[in-house]
């Protein structure tokens, strides 16, 4: 496998894990959505964890996005 197969590789398994991460985040905001509508308030301890989940979904964004930033210079030359 050549060096630039790698690397676009590399590319679509950070767009795979970006589509998970998002996948994640859409099913916890319909879910909290869902219990508040039926007039339920989450558990404290459920939404500390969600902030906790929503802070690494956000570090891992940050990183796939400067991954990304990063490949798109190199392919343009900058």
């Amino acid at each position: 496998m050549t060096d630039a197969q790698e690397e676009f590789l590399k590319i679509l398994r950070a767009h795979r894990h970006t589509i998970d991460i998002c996948d994640a985040c859409a099913t916890t905001t319909r879910d909290l959505a869902a219990e508040v509508a039926r007039g339920g308030l989450p558990r404290r301890e459920d939404l500390d964890q969600t902030i906790l989940e929503a802070e690494r979904v956000l570090a891992d964004l940050a990183q796939a996005r400067r991954e990304l930033d990063r490949v798109l210079s190199e392919l343009a030359g900058e």
